[in-house]
């Protein structure tokens, strides 16, 4: 029989990273947005997607982190550690290492400098499956939309034992998403991301979880609440009058606005990114015209 896995329902926040001005683990802060994302609804927490800034953390800091993200969570959600890597054994190692640190789930692209075909795609998410008793989330982001086709994931899907769920948000997410839940007959648990980016549609799609808006989780849970709830004029209104506004910036200055925004709400106490930045921060003008929006949508205290 042909597996199928319930979807989630609501936000599955990845977590940044909290660090201090020395770029030491800022633990306190990594607790506070923790509880955070959980008092917004969060239904599950994650860390160790790209978000996380997963590339700059060495690998004592890696385990620290998930210590303490299991710790503080405690048990109010799953728990989903991202394990992408440069090479399939370092990502065997790190799902073997999440599964023993408590994690409930792993998530995984493609390696991202030597990008595997279909058939080297297969192997690698059928060695974690191998390797782990854990439900594994695909994440098809930029580097891997060519490779991993809607009939690949599909294929994984039926044929890779703990392969659930997967995170579409490469090229033309949109169109992916709709063909894997039409194909499967919504057997295939698909959870949106891209930021937010097409919320309102994803929700018109059928998708009901959404790894987006760890910066600002109250506010895209009030878009996908108020859908699933069958509110879609109000799911609308949220996303157009309250989220897409500050997409508009925050889509080319994610990296730095992401901890900044946290850090507007008190919820880090640090809004560095961990260098290298690898971009140039938002001009004088876009800062003071973001700021505008923040105030006119009412991005203010913690909720």
């Amino acid at each position: 029989m042909l597996k199928r896995i319930e979807p989630f329902r609501g936000m599955m926040p990845i977590l940044p990273t909290a660090i201090t001005e020395s770029c030491a683990l800022d633990e306190a802060s990594q607790r506070r947005v923790v509880d955070y994302c959980l008092e917004c609804g969060a239904v599950a927490i994650g860390h160790f997607g790209f978000a996380s800034e997963f590339h700059k953390i060495s690998e004592g800091q890696r385990r620290r982190l998930i210590e303490v993200i299991v710790d503080q969570v405690a048990g109010r959600a799953p728990v989903f550690i991202g394990v992408t890597a440069t090479a399939t054994p370092i990502a065997l190692e790190y799902a073997r290492e999440a599964e023993g640190l408590g994690a409930d789930l792993i998530m995984a692209t493609l390696p991202y400098v030597d990008v595997p075909d279909g058939d080297g795609a297969f192997a690698y998410y059928a060695a974690l499956s191998d390797a782990v008793s854990l439900p594994i989330i695909i994440q098809d982001a930029g580097h891997s939309a060519r490779v991993l086709t809607a009939e690949l994931l599909i294929r994984m899907f039926d044929e890779i034992e703990h392969v659930h769920h997967v995170k579409a948000e490469g090229g033309d997410f949109l169109t992916k998403m709709a063909d894997l839940m039409a194909a499967t007959d919504g057997r295939v648990s698909v959870i949106g991301g891209a930021a937010g980016k097409h919320l309102i549609h994803m929700l018109r799609l059928g998708v009901t979880a959404y790894m987006t808006g760890t910066e600002a989780v109250d506010l895209h849970a009030g878009v996908v609440g108020a859908f699933l709830d069958g509110d879609e004029e109000r799911a609308a209104g949220l996303y157009y009058e309250k989220v897409l506004p500050y997409l508009v910036f925050y889509m080319d200055h994610s990296k730095e606005l992401l901890k900044a925004m946290l850090h507007r709400r008190g919820v880090l106490d640090c809004a560095k990114v961990i260098p290298p930045a690898g971009a140039a921060p938002m001009s004088e003008v876009e800062r003071r015209e973001f700021e505008w929006i923040l105030e006119r949508i009412g991005y203010g205290e913690r909720p």
